[in-house]
């Protein structure tokens, strides 16, 4: 599963809209970030995989990653997150933010579960959806778009300033299409070299970088920007918001 990661940090945004939304995002893609990063390190890896790529399907890679996919290793990963978010506040972090944090992280073992391949090397096998590249990026649009119009429709107003303002739907609009064409990419796309630890790795790293910031970019989410004294300069927006850091205004959406 690739941008299916993104839709439970939309939905979760919802419900804890003090949280910035990239770091929601990415809460969201950890146990990848993860994986990718233990690539370097060659605690973890994945290979092509000859058979895999002839018949199609998603991802054609033999994949073992026994600690950053395994549910122990994914709640870890939630638990160093939202200890972050915790320790780098400046405000006092409700209970329900911490929920959030690390639900979204810990979505990400079950949403992988009817991806996964039954001979991919791993702790828990899946139902094989990679095999079906189709059914694949359909369901994965779909999770995807509808948890965008969740996060739309019911999320506080204050919180979607950054795709709400004069001309900046058509950024909205750019962001979605960056997201399919990634998981078209995905789906039915080849790899362009065999050397994974180098290339893949980085590549599929930075995606997950770039996507969780221009997700960002659709929210002010309050505490993206309490770190500092800031003025708001997101959207073209240059004024001083003296109640940027009172996240009562992202609660009512007022």
């Amino acid at each position: 599963m690739w941008i299916g990661h993104v839709a439970p940090g939309l939905v979760a945004k919802v419900f804890a809209p003090g949280v910035p939304l990239w770091l929601l995002a990415l809460a969201g893609f950890l146990p990848d970030a993860a994986f990718f990063i233990l690539n370097f390190f060659g605690v973890e890896r994945f290979r092509m995989h000859e058979e895999l790529a002839r018949r199609g399907g998603c991802f054609p890679y033999a994949t073992d990653y026994p600690y950053s996919h395994s549910l122990v290793g994914i709640a870890v990963t939630g638990v160093a997150s939202t200890a972050a978010y915790i320790l780098l506040s400046d405000r006092r972090v409700k209970v329900k933010e911490v929920a959030a944090v690390f639900g979204v992280a810990l979505s990400h073992f079950f949403l992988e579960l009817p991806s996964h391949r039954s001979d991919i090397e791993q702790s828990a096998h899946g139902a094989g959806m990679l095999d079906h590249s189709v059914a694949d990026f359909i369901i994965e649009s779909a999770l995807l778009l509808s948890a965008l119009w969740f996060y739309a429709m019911y999320a506080p107003l204050a919180t979607k300033v950054g795709y709400r303002g004069a001309g900046q739907r058509s950024r909205l609009w750019l962001v979605i299409s960056f997201l399919l064409f990634q998981q078209a990419q995905f789906c039915f796309g080849r790899a362009p070299t065999d050397v994974t630890r180098w290339v893949h790795a980085p590549l599929y790293l930075s995606q997950i970088l770039v996507n969780s910031m221009l997700v960002g970019r659709s929210s002010l989410g309050a505490q993206a920007f309490c770190v500092v004294d800031w003025r708001v300069r997101i959207a073209g927006i240059h004024m001083t918001w003296p109640h940027i850091c009172d996240t009562s205004i992202w609660e009512s959406g007022s």
